[in-house]
């Protein structure tokens, strides 16, 4: 099972610094602030015609931010990987059938919500702590199965890397390996969205995607870091859970009886 977080000597890139001292209450402020931006990207998306670039500008530093918090937390003492990642699947599938009807027609039907992504990186690194090399062979050959379904809609390897990268970040036993980790942290944020675009709409993707997926979550942790530096978390444990798969059905309901479905 991955140890306790230990954190490292002033890591390189502010991110991942403050992603690693935030208290409880100010992890769950930047919980607090990533589904806000979630929720106005997939209003943004789901009713507004045409759609606002300063709102998807806005909901680009989402994803980010719950992956930085969900490695935060995935190195932290408690529940077994196992379970963890047990849990991680429960919800996405739980969360599937709202997201499914949230997006529908604008996604594949076999498009998978990003609650996949935690579920196989949390698999993978739960069979490498239970069976080694054969276990990773076993989780990467999960991952590699998402790759796929995961691509339309929820950020396919780019994801899976950001989340791989970062969950090894904060492993106490992968100090070695930091330096190549930042690396590929850098590289999947800087390709994250906005890069098939690139070619055709240079300025337009830098600025209002691009950039946004980079800097965002650096200053919502700057500005949240260091407020309550001893303060207890203020939302319940499943929150998040609930949240995530409580609004996309909700956005798949509106959409249903509001015709935006058709």
């Amino acid at each position: 099972m991955l140890k306790s977080l230990s954190l490292p000597p002033r890591p390189r890139t502010p991110v991942l610094s403050l992603a690693a001292t935030l208290s409880p209450r100010e992890l769950d402020v930047v919980k607090l602030v990533a589904l806000l931006a979630m929720l106005v990207d997939h209003i943004n998306t789901l009713f507004l015609s045409p759609s606002r670039p300063e709102l998807y500008a806005l909901g680009r530093m989402a994803f980010p931010l719950f992956t930085l918090m969900w490695a935060v937390n995935l190195n932290r003492p408690g529940r077994s990987l196992q379970a963890r990642a047990n849990r991680c699947w429960l919800w996405a599938v739980v969360t599937q059938p709202g997201f499914t009807l949230a997006f529908y027609g604008l996604v594949p039907w076999y498009a998978l919500n990003i609650l996949f992504v935690f579920a196989g990186v949390t698999q993978l690194l739960a069979l490498t702590d239970r069976a080694g090399w054969r276990g990773t062979l076993a989780g990467l050959t999960i991952v590699v199965l998402l790759l796929w379904p995961l691509t339309p809609a929820s950020y396919g390897l780019q994801g899976l890397v950001l989340a791989l990268c970062a969950a090894l970040y904060f492993h106490p036993a992968r100090v070695r390996y930091r330096r190549w980790l930042t690396g590929g942290l850098c590289v999947s944020l800087l390709t994250l969205n906005g890069l098939s675009l690139l070619p055709l709409w240079p300025m337009a993707t830098l600025l209002m995607a691009v950039l946004p997926t980079v800097m965002l979550p650096s200053c919502v942790l700057t500005a949240v870091s260091g407020h309550a530096p001893d303060g207890r978390r203020f939302m319940p444990r499943s929150f998040f859970w609930w949240v995530y798969a409580g609004h996309l059905l909700l956005l798949g309901l509106v959409r249903l009886v509001t015709g935006h479905a058709g």
